[in-house]
């Protein structure tokens, strides 16, 4: 295979479009003042196109009122659609977990014989699948592609599959219990979902609902707690004013020990017009980003030790690049080199991301090394691309990984 190698910013067809974002107002308690933490200047969301808007200016900021954090413009439905469509759109339940999940939800006796489940976010449905078939189990998810793979893959387990959106949905009976595992992070109007669910549930209806939280965000990779995924960052009291606001009452919670997430057990109550803002979470806020700092000065370190003469192959064409071209010395130490990337994903092999071409790793046997550096670009499957780079005849010295240790959730 005859590869190209081009200079990182040598396509100049990618653009941006305010269509792709819309304004809003703090996703909490609605105001319209706020400071901005972060900024993510024309950020590429994957592979370069022609015709469509990839990029987008981000602003992580933070709420003067009540101090939620949040991406302010937010992603319109149109931008959703166009800037994630290689990413996908669903965000439930993972199989790594459900077993976990599971028995969290039986000790609370949330699966006994006859109960309506209502899993929110259920992407395929492979949670629901792996429920006990004694109860009814109804998925939602706003991913049409995924409840019609669900339908066909989970036939013969008596799952109901509803494609809408998340504000206003509604099933045709009223769950016992509902599960929503990190999705509400994901929303543009996370209250309005709350809202929603509190409508058409019934006065026991347990809602199980699991988020990332702020006082738990810090981690070694660069992607960060700020994930350009998600819409609003929630801390613990932002998060307890959504559910004051939305008529919901937290009786029982509980902070996973192996990755960010904190789940709660709510019921419904009567809504509270009134939220309770913590000053402690401009501090937090803060001391997030100065951990953040430091990660990103870590891996530019190991990422200085390229030498200037080297070409560099660039395994993983996906969100951490462009992290590693944002806030790294990527782009400056690397103006006029030669470049590829290859990546495992059959999407992406064919494309380009800013100019560079990307192509199946299979064709890294056949370089010469003596003048070539690999990066791996990737969190959490880093040990895994080193390995396949050893086991295609990449010299390890010649291997470039940035993390000393990997949280895989």
């Amino acid at each position: 295979m005859s590869l190209t190698w081009c200079s990182i910013d040598s396509f100049h067809g990618n653009g941006s479009n305010s269509a792709t974002g819309q304004s809003r107002a703090c996703p909490v308690c609605q105001s319209l003042g706020n400071r901005i933490l972060l900024t993510l200047k024309d950020f590429q969301f994957f592979s370069d196109s022609v015709c469509l808007p990839k990029r987008m200016t981000l602003h992580q900021v933070q709420c003067r009122l009540c101090f939620a954090i949040y991406l302010n413009p937010g992603y319109s439905s149109y931008g959703f659609r166009v800037l994630f469509a290689e990413a996908g759109c669903s965000y439930g339940a993972t199989s790594v977990r459900s077993q976990e999940q599971r028995d969290w939800l039986a000790t609370r006796e949330l699966l006994k014989p006859g109960l309506n489940l209502l899993d929110v976010g259920c992407y395929d449905g492979r949670f629901l699948s792996e429920l006990p078939d004694h109860i009814h189990k109804v998925g939602f998810d706003i991913d049409a592609p995924a409840i019609e793979r669900g339908r066909d893959l989970f036939s013969d387990k008596n799952i109901q599959f509803i494609h809408g959106d998340f504000e206003n949905f509604c099933p045709q009976e009223a769950p016992d219990v509902i599960t929503m595992y990190h999705v509400l992070e994901h929303l543009p109007d996370p209250v309005a979902a709350l809202k929603n669910l509190r409508q058409f549930s019934h006065g026991n209806t347990k809602l199980v609902l699991e988020i990332p939280i702020l006082e738990n965000g810090k981690t070694n990779d660069i992607n960060g707690f700020f994930s350009v995924q998600h819409m609003t960052h929630f801390s613990r009291n932002s998060f307890a004013n959504a559910m004051k606001l939305s008529g919901w009452a937290i009786v029982d919670e509980m902070e996973a020990a192996d990755y960010n997430g904190y789940r709660v057990l709510a019921t419904p109550c009567v809504a509270e017009e009134n939220i309770v803002a913590d000053p402690s979470d401009l501090n937090r806020s803060l001391d997030y980003l100065s951990w953040w700092y430091s990660v990103v000065r870590s891996v530019s370190e190991k990422l200085s030790v390229v030498p200037a003469t080297d070409r560099l192959v660039i395994w993983g064409g996906g969100m951490h690049l462009e992290f590693l071209y944002q806030v790294t010395q990527l782009l400056e130490m690397s103006p006029d080199r030669d470049c590829v990337i290859v990546d495992s994903d059959k999407l992406k092999q064919g494309r380009s991301w800013r100019g560079i071409s990307i192509y199946d790793p299979s064709c890294l046997s056949q370089l010469d090394w003596s003048q070539t550096t690999l990066v791996v670009s990737s969190y959490g499957g880093q040990e895994a691309i080193a390995q396949s780079a050893l086991m295609i005849g990449v010299p390890e010295e010649k291997i470039v990984k940035f993390y000393d240790s990997v949280h895989v959730y």
